[in-house]
């Protein structure tokens, strides 16, 4: 068996990983989903939106089955509040799941100064969420 061979195999299981996760998840499909058979790793980047709680949302709704979540939020030199989550998926898969929003709706809601990072839990993102909906 060639080497080719067994790389295939790794991506054939992380698509097929990929595909459940899609087919699971109740949110619209994703806009992007890259796959990293040498990292046994899904990226998954909900669809854009520019309704700021609907795109924290998303991030939520794609993560709530995975296991060992971490995540990091960003507030990037462009402006926005880049977010990020890590977990487990099927069969040990590692997926990441991440999209961002514009910071000025964070803003007065935390403070993060521009190109620095925090972790951020999925609770602390539903909470800004809540915030930004009531301020809205």
């Amino acid at each position: 068996m060639s080497a080719a061979l067994d790389t295939l195999t790794g991506l054939d299981k992380l698509a097929d990983v990929a595909r459940q996760v899609v087919r699971d998840t109740p949110a619209p499909e994703p806009s992007v989903i890259t796959i990293y058979p040498s990292r046994n790793e899904v990226n998954i980047q909900p669809p854009h939106t520019s309704d700021p709680v609907a795109a924290l949302g998303m991030l939520l709704v794609w993560t709530h089955r995975l296991t060992g979540i971490t995540g990091t939020w960003t507030h990037t030199d462009d402006k926005h509040l880049h977010v990020s989550f890590s977990g487990r998926g099927p069969a040990g898969v590692g997926i990441r799941v991440y999209g961002s929003i514009p910071f000025d709706f964070a803003r007065g809601y935390m403070t993060l100064p521009a190109g620095e990072r925090e972790s951020v839990t999925p609770d602390e993102l539903y909470r800004l969420a809540l915030a930004i909906r009531k301020g809205q």
